[in-house]
């Protein structure tokens, strides 16, 4: 009875030891490569989408049920981007993988893309420019912004110097959001 009960205590004790000396696993912490996949992701998105739009806009007989579609998966992607930079829970170690300059130089030609292909689209398709209303498209530019911002210190900064020449666009698209987070505001 005695062995039975220090034989207890001693397994008890080695079960303690033992889970007190497993290493805990350590999270590796993000870097500007994480931040740039998720740009590299939203460009390809975009880079599908951004034809259609042209597409629409050169075309006499378009539709609203036929620029719905396009303006939903436009905003989808935008949202996938800012759900994205949500995952990565804060700041990301700008040390390695890359730099800000990287994610402003990454991230500004998508920008311009969307911006000169809906500006022409507005232009040739006034008619439909309450859409960009309606499917909220300044809202999802704008998270995205925020999004790299959070992640990624001073970036919108440098993302604001490199779209400086699309802001008059964004301006005359009515993306006010875009437009005030980008800093622009009462420089045009």
């Amino acid at each position: 009875m005695f062995f039975s009960r220090v034989a207890s205590l001693t397994v008890l004790a080695l079960g303690v030891i033992s889970a007190a000396a497993t290493p805990a696993v350590v999270k590796k912490r993000e870097d500007v490569s994480d931040v740039l996949a998720v740009v590299n992701t939203l460009k390809a998105s975009t880079s599908a989408i951004i034809p259609q739009i042209d597409a629409l806009a050169a075309s006499d007989s378009t539709t609203q049920d036929q620029v719905s579609p396009v303006f939903t998966n436009l905003v989808a992607a935008l949202n996938t981007a800012s759900t994205s930079l949500n995952g990565l829970q804060g700041k990301v170690d700008t040390s390695s993988g890359g730099s800000p300059s990287d994610v402003a130089n990454s991230i500004a030609p998508v920008y311009t893309e969307i911006t000169t292909s809906l500006d022409n689209f507005k232009k040739h398709k006034p008619q439909f420019g309450f859409l960009f209303i309606t499917f909220g498209i300044d809202a999802a530019l704008n998270k995205v912004l925020i999004g790299l911002e959070l992640v990624v210190a001073g970036v919108l900064k440098l993302v604001g110097v490199l779209l400086f020449a699309v802001g008059g666009l964004l301006q005359g698209l009515g993306f006010v959001l875009t437009f005030a987070t980008l800093g622009f505001v009462g420089l045009f």
